[in-house]
């Protein structure tokens, strides 16, 4: 598996990615998290591109799946950590001037800056 979703408040999810993300574990992740969002209110989403984190799937679709507009609106804030070098790829593949939400981008060594950036 190259994607693990803890939980650690009610309202902040981690997702660390590692080694090359696959289409199917991406969607996996996003239902698990919806379904943690409709128990739990709009969530606060910090994204850690891990050491040895490679990149994505090469030749996959990545439309969007039917939980991604719930997933918009219920995400309040997001941090994306991880080497400099995936920044620009990471906001354009999250739609950065297109989502309704705060997203930033930090690197490794601010792991703890974004998580109290997005609890501030």
């Amino acid at each position: 598996m190259t994607i693990h979703i803890a939980y650690e408040l009610p309202t902040l999810i981690v997702a660390t990615v590692t080694d090359v993300l696959m289409r199917e574990e991406l969607d996996d992740a996003k239902r698990q998290i919806h379904d943690h969002l409709q128990a739990h209110g709009p969530c606060r989403l910090l994204v850690f591109f891990a050491q040895g984190f490679i990149n994505l799937q090469a030749l996959a679709t990545w439309d969007d799946i039917d939980v991604d507009p719930y997933l918009q609106r219920n995400t309040t804030r997001m941090a994306l950590v991880g080497d400099m070098r995936w920044r620009d790829s990471a906001l354009l593949f999250f739609f950065n001037s297109m989502v309704p939400f705060q997203m930033e981008y930090f690197p490794p060594e601010q792991y703890e800056l974004a998580k109290a950036w997005l609890i501030d």
